[in-house]
């Protein structure tokens, strides 16, 4: 099935466009199917002659084995009924919609209660209870994200806790405490399967469970699905990482972003990274361009060229004029004759064992070599260098040589990588958690 991909939207628009699908105003009442994995899914559900069910939703039909489902309830649909009673609830009386919020929440719909505080907000923008209830702070007159409001008092999000960077460095050599919640992080790991690879209601379902997960235990999920053997596991895994945005995912993201085998998913990767506004970024992949593996090498490039940093332009260019020669050689022409020059005589039980010592004469000449020069006319890693160098720094040439001719005359005036980092830059907009997930 061919993986879908959507931009990266708040979870509460997601969740928000998922509650106008699946409510019309006329909401009918819909059968419950709960599977083994913590999907919940709502329709029409019917058993077949060979034993397994099937539920028909409002994105298409999906089978399953009668193992695979934990509960069928007909007729019993929660997020039904609060939809149905939200369609009569008068669209200006925030009261009667707050409540229903209030009641969704301890329903556990919280992607239902999230959608009806998204209405108070246009009836009252300054609505302290939704507000809160979304997960924004107000900071200097203004609504924020949470999120955005920690970082702007310069705390880091690390193994799903916000702290001082201070602590995150003397925290970051150290391994991580085991959760104790095993079973939970499996079935998130399944989750994003389902997200990544399922049909569309799986996916849907697969998002609002995702949604509910607690972060810890989705970080913890993610870090192993980065390295699933389907790439589009990986590629999920990679964007849900940015947007959780944990530094302990950081060094795992820009790993798999220099190393995976599949194209999407090292560009994924590399976005990730990107997006957690860090200023050196981008030289992790600049040490890479130095790395006898050309293959590695080669991806560094690629990398380079998404994240767009100008002071990486040098790197590029010391890469392709780099011929790899060393300052001392040494040339032998040799020949090797080996002959017998002594014997070791020992006892071993009551016999006389003769072990011969060899050695080898060496005839010839040894020449100590310079070597004063090396070329190449191209090379496979050569135009993803060029392309590189011209995503870098916005221009397009056809060859390495102009790349070289233009960088004699334009690179003084470009800028350096200074010796210490700049401060953050400011992450990606957002208005609440993240789910850049698969399913439009």
């Amino acid at each position: 099935m061919t993986l879908r991909l959507i931009l990266r939207l708040p979870v509460c628009a997601l969740l928000l466009a998922a509650l106008l699908t699946l409510a019309p105003a006329s909401a009918a009442r819909a059968d419950v199917l709960t599977t083994t994995d913590g999907l919940v899914l709502e329709g029409k559900v019917e058993k077949l002659a060979n034993g397994w069910y099937r539920i028909r939703t409002k994105d298409g039909a999906v089978e399953f084995a009668p193992k695979a489902v934990a509960s069928v309830k007909r007729g019993a649909s929660p997020r039904a009924d609060f939809l149905k009673e939200a369609a009569k609830v008068a669209a200006k009386d925030e009261i009667a919609i707050y409540r229903l919020a209030l009641k969704a929440e301890e329903a556990g719909l919280a992607d239902v209660a999230q959608g009806l505080y998204r209405r108070l907000l246009k009836l009252d923008e300054d609505h302290l209870a939704a507000r809160r209830a979304l997960g924004y702070e107000k900071v200097g007159g203004a609504w924020i994200a949470s999120e955005e409001a920690q970082r702007r008092k310069g705390l880091v999000l690390y193994r799903g806790r916000w702290m001082l960077p201070a602590e995150v460095e003397a925290m970051s050599g150290k391994q991580a405490p085991a959760l104790e919640a095993a079973g939970d992080v499996a079935k998130a790991r399944k989750l994003v399967h389902s997200l990544a690879t399922g049909a569309a209601p799986l996916q849907r379902a697969a998002r609002l469970a995702l949604a509910r997960t607690d972060d810890r235990i989705l970080l913890e999920a993610l870090l192993g699905t980065l390295y699933d053997k389907d790439a589009k596991v990986r590629i999920a895994s990679a964007r849900l990482l940015a947007e959780l945005g944990d530094e302990s995912a950081l060094r795992a993201l820009i790993f798999s972003g220099a190393r995976d085998k599949d194209a999407g998913v090292r560009r994924e990767c590399v976005l990730a990274a990107q997006a957690f506004g860090h200023d050196d970024t981008a030289l992790p992949f600049v040490r890479a361009l130095g790395s006898k593996n050309l293959r590695l090498a080669g991806n560094a490039a690629e990398a380079l060229a998404l994240l767009g940093d100008e002071r990486a332009a040098g790197y590029i260019v010391k890469r392709m004029r780099s011929h790899g020669s060393s300052t001392r050689n040494f040339v032998s022409f040799l020949n090797q004759v080996s002959y017998v020059r002594d014997y070791d005589v020992e006892i071993a039980q009551a016999s006389n064992i003769a072990n011969p010592d060899v050695a080898t004469i060496n005839e010839g000449v040894i020449l100590d070599v310079k070597v004063l020069d090396a070329s190449y006319t191209s090379t496979w890693i050569e135009p993803l260098l060029v392309r590189a160098f011209g995503q870098v720094v916005g221009e397009s040439f056809r060859s390495a040589g102009e790349v070289r001719a233009w960088y004699d005359r334009n690179g003084a005036k470009l800028p350096r990588f200074p010796e210490k980092p700049r401060a953050r830059a400011p992450r990606r907009a957002s208005k609440g958690k993240i789910v850049g997930v698969p399913g439009h």
